[in-house]
Formats: structure tokens, C-alpha cells, sequence
């Protein structure tokens, strides 16, 4: 009677696993069709400016817009600066003394708010 109760199960056993076995080759055997088309992925930059950027800032835009660039350099207001005027040196002189003055005063602003802020750490 136990060598019944055995061989009853074990049949039983073999024919769930066999199941279990031709359920697994379907899977398989329909999830390894690759698709005929690939993916065509486009640039994330398309520089449509007359610009040639260099690989280390096209790496840069790369990243994407919610990139988060590192601290400030101590000498960044005078970067600025010397950035600005050779923006404003590509406008027309009519302009160039206005734009001077707007910059200055943000720049003027920029520093004091520098300055106010590092006496807050001190």
C-alpha cells in the first residue's frame, strides 16, 4: 500500500514538472523572437548654432537639463565680467555703453550679495 501511495505521487509530481517543463519551453521559446526593427535613437544635442563645441562640453550638455554643475570657482564674479564684455564687444557701439551699466550693476549686486553672504558664515 505505501509502494502505491509513492508511485501515485511520484506520477503526479512527474506530470506537474512536465507541465511546469512545457510552460517554460513556450516562455522561451516566445520571448527570445528579437524584433526584426531596431530602435533608432536620436542625439539628445543638436547643435544648431555656428558654434563648435569641444567633446568635454558637448559631454556636458549631454547630461541634460536637470544636470547639476559643481560649486562656484573663487574667481567666478570676475569671470563673469571679463565674459560680459566680450559678449557686450560683439553688439553694436550704440549699445555697448548701456549694456555696460546694466552689467556692472548686477555685478555690483552679485558681489555684495557675496560678500554679505560669507560674513553670514563667518
Amino acid at each position: 500500500m505505501l509502494l502505491t501511495i509513492e508511485s501515485k505521487l511520484q506520477k503526479e509530481a512527474q506530470k506537474k514538472y512536465q507541465n511546469l517543463d512545457k510552460k517554460l519551453k513556450k516562455l522561451t521559446q516566445s520571448q527570445t523572437i528579437h524584433p526584426q526593427q531596431k530602435h533608432k535613437f536620436y542625439p539628445r544635442v543638436i547643435n544648431n548654432t555656428d558654434i563648435a563645441f569641444t567633446k568635454c562640453e558637448m559631454s556636458m550638455l549631454q547630461k541634460g537639463l536637470k544636470y547639476n554643475l559643481h560649486t562656484k570657482q573663487e574667481n567666478w564674479i570676475h569671470n563673469l565680467a571679463l565674459e560680459a564684455e566680450t559678449a557686450i564687444q560683439k553688439l553694436p557701439n550704440s549699445d555697448r555703453d548701456a549694456y555696460r551699466h546694466i552689467v556692472a550693476d548686477r555685478i555690483n549686486t552679485l558681489q555684495k550679495n557675496r560678500n554679505t553672504h560669507a560674513n553670514e558664515m563667518v
